[in-house]
C-alpha cells in the first residue's frame, strides 16, 4: 500500500473511532448513572431502593420519577458539591464541543490538499490531548467527592455505567491521540517527501496516469 493510501486509511479510521468517543461523551452526559446507591430494605417487590445521580438529573426507584440536579443542593445544601458537580457537567460539555472540531478536522483531512494532510495532524494532536485532560479531571473530581464528599458518605455509592462511558471515551481519545502522533511522526515524513508530481499521480485514475505518462513520453 502506498504512503498517500495508508495515510488516507488512517484518517478514515480516526474518523470512525472519534465518533465512537462522541457517542461514548454523549451517553455518560445524557443518562444519569455517575452516581449509583442501593439501599434496604427492599420495597412490597423484594426489590432494593436504588438512587442514581447524572450530570443533569436525579432518579429514585422509590418514586419512579427523576428531577433535575443539582438544583435542590444548589438552593439548600452544599453549595460546594454542587460547585463541584457543575463544574464536572461543564466540562464534560466542554469535551464533547471540542470533539466537534476533531470530526471536521478528520473529514477534511481525508479531501483536502497535500499541504494541509501533511501539516493537520498537529493540530488534531492538540485537540486530542486537551479533550483527554479535561474528560480525565471531569472522572477524577467524581472519584475525589465519592471518597471525601459529606453528601456521599451516608449511603453506599458507587460509580455507575454513565461515569464508565466517561472513563472509556478518555481512553479512546488518548489511544487516538498516541496514534496521531506515532503517524505524524513517521508516514507524514514519509509523504513529504515523494515529490509533489509523483503524489499528484498517486490520487488520479490510472488512466489519467496513463495519459500523463504518454504526454510526457512524446515530450
Amino acid at each position: 500500500m502506498r504512503i498517500g493510501d495508508r495515510l488516507l486509511v488512517f484518517y478514515l479510521i480516526s474518523l470512525g473511532t472519534i465518533v465512537i468517543a462522541i457517542a461514548l461523551t454523549v451517553t455518560s452526559i445524557a443518562t444519569p448513572h455517575w452516581l449509583t446507591s442501593v439501599s434496604y430494605p427492599e420495597d412490597a417487590e423484594g426489590n432494593p431502593a436504588r438512587i442514581t445521580y447524572g450530570l443533569h438529573q436525579k432518579c429514585s426507584s422509590v418514586t419512579g420519577t427523576c428531577v433535575r440536579f443539582p438544583d435542590d443542593e444548589c438552593a439548600y445544601g452544599d453549595r460546594q458539591f454542587c460547585t463541584s458537580w457543575r463544574t464536572t457537567s461543564f466540562m464534560m460539555w466542554m469535551s464533547l464541543v471540542l470533539l466537534g472540531p476533531v470530526v471536521v478536522s478528520y473529514f477534511t483531512l481525508t479531501l483536502t490538499t497535500r499541504q494541509i494532510r501533511e501539516t493537520g495532524w498537529k493540530l488534531i494532536s492538540l485537540l486530542l490531548f486537551l479533550i483527554t485532560g479535561v474528560q480525565i479531571v471531569a472522572m477524577a473530581s467524581v472519584v475525589y467527592m465519592l471518597h471525601h464528599d459529606k453528601n456521599l458518605r451516608d449511603r453506599s455509592w458507587q460509580l455507575g455505567p454513565s461515569w464508565a462511558a466517561a472513563t472509556l471515551s478518555w481512553v479512546v481519545v488518548f489511544c487516538l491521540f498516541v496514534a496521531t502522533l506515532f503517524v505524524g511522526w513517521t508516514t507524514v515524513p514519509e509523504y513529504s517527501q515523494i515529490p509533489t508530481y509523483m503524489s499528484e499521480l498517486q490520487h488520479r485514475p490510472r488512466h489519467s496516469r496513463r495519459s500523463s505518462v504518454s504526454s510526457n513520453w512524446l515530450m
